[in-house]
This record gives structure tokens, C-alpha cells and sequence, in this order.
């Protein structure tokens, strides 16, 4: 009698721990249905006009019929970053500069942030990508931007990146070309080893007559000194012209 009652009470509590268990399961499914999620795309305001965007790296170019487009980013960290096999790193800017018919028609930009979308469903969100879309005169274009979630969502594997193959691809060693270049002036390039610099009286400044008599040659350093100032004013001019 005694092992059939201890019997009993343990098919009891097996019974009740099986119901609070399908009770607790019941209530998180619920709790996960009654989530509630952001509206796609309603962190667009996160992203601003990207600032120096001149500054930036133009990685790939399109062409399609009457449209042209510049996909600049921000950094060279996000392309070493791909070309690394990693993800592109929390602050990344893509912008895509669209032209139709040679003029501005469009910018648009998608931005990465730690921790953005965080507030989208796990089925629509882009990672940490924020999209905005911006006028010629660079104000928020009145958009969905929904729409550029969509776009992007098959590119997961590419970090929701459309141009990620360009990326990989780009020579970062064009930059460092183009810094030489950009510092590089003719007026650089003027030997000025064997300049004479001599210093002439002020009542013979700007006199066609002055002669060695009448001037004194000045030492190393001093010239050193004269001959940036007058290369810098011929850069100057050069620019002014």
C-alpha cells in the first residue's frame, strides 16, 4: 500500500512539472508574437549627408544608358576590411552619386553603425545598415526607404553590399598615387641649389639697375627662407591665374 501511494505522488509531480513546463514554453512563443518591432526603415533620420565626401574613395563606377554613378566610401579601413575576407567595419559610409544626363541627380547613402536595426525584425533588418536618400542640394529626399532594405536583403553574404565584388577588386595603390600626385606642383620641381639670393637697399627695390655692388648675398639659411616664400607666392599665383 505504502509503494503504491509513493508511486502515485510521483506520477503526480511528473504530471505537473510536464504542465508548468508547455505553460512556460506557451508563454514565451506568445511573448515573441506579441513583439513588437520597428517600421522598416524608420531609423533613416540616423544618417546624415556624409561630410567631405569629396574626400572619399571612388571604388566603382556604372553606366547605364543616361545614368552614370560614383560609389564612394569613406575610409581605405573598409576596403582593407574586405579585401581581408572581414566584415566592413561600424562606421563605414557607402555613397552612390547618380548623374542622368551629366547632371546631379541623386545621392544615396547607407551607413553603418554598432547596434543600428537592432529595432527591425530579425527578417528585415540589413545588419547595422541605415539608408537615406538625399536631393542634389543635399537635403532628405522623401522616400521609402523601405525600398532599400529590399534591395540589399539578398546581399547578406556580402554584407548587404551590391558593390562588394568592386570593392575587393579596387587597387588601394591608386591612392597613395594620387596623394603624390595631387601634393606634386611644377613649381616643386624647380632645382633651387644654386640660386643666389641677395638682399638689395630699399632705394633700389624693384630698380632694373641693381647691381652685386649695391646687394649683399645672404647666408644658407636665411636664403632657404626666401626661396619658400617667394615658391610659395609662385604657387599662389599659379592658382590665382
Amino acid at each position: 500500500m505504502k509503494t503504491r501511494l509513493i508511486q502515485m505522488l510521483a506520477l503526480l509531480m511528473s504530471l505537473t512539472l510536464t504542465a508548468c513546463s508547455n505553460n512556460d514554453n506557451t508563454t514565451m512563443e506568445t511573448s515573441e508574437q506579441n513583439q513588437e518591432y520597428a517600421e522598416i526603415g524608420s531609423g533613416a533620420h540616423l544618417v546624415k549627408f556624409p561630410e567631405n565626401l569629396e574626400e572619399g574613395i571612388i571604388f566603382a563606377t556604372y553606366d547605364r544608358g543616361d545614368i552614370h554613378e560614383d560609389i564612394y566610401v569613406n575610409n581605405k579601413e573598409a576596403i582593407e576590411a574586405a579585401q581581408n575576407g572581414e566584415e566592413l567595419p561600424s562606421g563605414t559610409v557607402i555613397t552612390l552619386v547618380g548623374y542622368r544626363n551629366g547632371e546631379l541627380d541623386q545621392y544615396l547613402v547607407m551607413e553603418k553603425r554598432t547596434g543600428w536595426g537592432s529595432q527591425y525584425s530579425p527578417e528585415e533588418r540589413n545588419g547595422e545598415w541605415e539608408y537615406q536618400a538625399f536631393t542634389p542640394d543635399k537635403e532628405v529626399r522623401p522616400d521609402n526607404i523601405g525600398r532599400c532594405f529590399s534591395c540589399h536583403a539578398n546581399q547578406e553574404r556580402d554584407d548587404y553590399m551590391n558593390s562588394m565584388d568592386q570593392m575587393k577588386e579596387f587597387d588601394l595603390g591608386e591612392i597613395s598615387q594620387s596623394n603624390n600626385s595631387s601634393t606634386e606642383t611644377t613649381v616643386a620641381a624647380i632645382h633651387t641649389g644654386d640660386w643666389k639670393v641677395s638682399e638689395i637697399s630699399a632705394h633700389m627695390n624693384g630698380s632694373k639697375d641693381a647691381n652685386k655692388e649695391e646687394s649683399s648675398l645672404i647666408d644658407d639659411e636665411e636664403k632657404a627662407k626666401k626661396v619658400q616664400d617667394v615658391l610659395l607666392t609662385m604657387y599662389l599665383q599659379q592658382y590665382k591665374g
